[in-house]
């Protein structure tokens, strides 16, 4: 047993260190922009939905998009509004990574780790070294979601695990609250996911357990942002705690409609890993474009909840 969780924790800090590499290239090619444009391109929520989702795409990381929102907010350089549409956009750019698992292209990631980690070293100060953190860390991202695969695999002989992972197949609310408790403990959802994937792999989880998950990783990523709003002024606040919001009323809604959208997803791969990236992107996207003509209203729902 000791063996299978080393090898999981091993897998998970790879695939972190993974993100955190590949982040750190994407930011030294984009990051010092960052700011700027959400500044730029956010005249109303519909132009800070898009932003925001360029911008996670490129930053891979949906909760720096939303902290520097947040920061923004603080330095009154956006309103609530234009926070909103942002944080919107950030959700859909987050789901790149997800589809990039789903692919499992895990044979490709040690030639990627080298190639990438001999720019690094050779590049210099100059695009090539960013360019090499980027591939280093995807190299990275992918190699780490095989390695908990490979030791995820002795699991499925521990007949009390599985009775207790198969639970978020018949209630998920249970998957929901462990997709809170490993978004939390990882603050990464794409971690969480890239795990729930591994065990889908291993047989160990279904689409209906694994896409509970999905949902409850949304709502563990807010973290962050509400760490990022704390000791800020009050309209700051007000973006975490609507982000939150956000994110439970987007999960309530989906939860009367999971049968349909479980069969929806099995109609669009006949891959449960497909499945579970799919419904990854199709909740994200659906839910930012249901949200976005009421942004006014969850903005006023927000000051009165958290008055100035």
């Amino acid at each position: 047993m000791s063996r299978i969780v080393a090898g999981v924790l091993l897998g998970i800090l790879i695939f972190l260190t993974g993100i955190r590499t590949m982040t750190l290239g994407l930011r030294a090619v984009a990051g010092p922009k960052l700011r700027w444009a959400l500044r730029r391109f956010t005249a109303n929520p519909a132009m800070g939905l898009i932003t925001g989702a360029i911008m996670t795409a490129i930053t891979q990381s949906s909760s720096a998009t939303a902290a520097a929102a947040v920061g923004l907010v603080d330095a009154g350089l956006l309103t609530l509004e234009q926070a909103l549409g942002i944080i919107l956009g950030a959700n859909i750019g987050t789901t790149l990574t997800v589809q990039l698992i789903s692919f499992r292209w895990g044979n490709a990631a040690p030639l990627a780790i080298c190639l990438g980690a001999l720019a690094v070293v050779l590049g210099g100060n100059t695009i090539w070294r960013r360019v090499g953190y980027i591939v280093t860390g995807a190299g990275g991202l992918l190699w780490g979601i095989d390695l908990v695969a490979l030791a995820l695999g002795p699991l499925t002989q521990l007949p009390h695990l599985t009775r207790l992972i198969l639970r978020w197949e018949k209630n998920p609310y249970s998957g929901i609250l462990a997709g809170i408790t490993l978004t939390a403990v990882f603050q990464s959802s794409s971690a969480t996911i890239g795990v729930t994937m591994a065990l889908a792999e291993e047989g160990l989880v279904g689409l209906s357990g694994g896409m509970a998950v999905v949902l409850g990783s949304n709502i563990g990523t807010v973290l962050t942002t509400l760490l990022a709003s704390l000791g800020t002024a009050e309209e700051a606040r007000q973006t975490a705690v609507a982000d939150l919001l956000f994110n439970m009323l987007g999960v309530l809604m989906v939860l009367p409609l999971f049968t349909s959208l479980l069969q929806l997803l099995q109609a669009s791969s006949t891959d449960v890993i497909h499945q579970l990236a799919n419904g990854h992107t199709l909740f994200n996207l659906g839910t930012a474009l249901v949200a976005l003509p009421g942004v006014s209203y969850l903005a006023r729902l927000v000051r009165r909840l958290v008055p100035t």
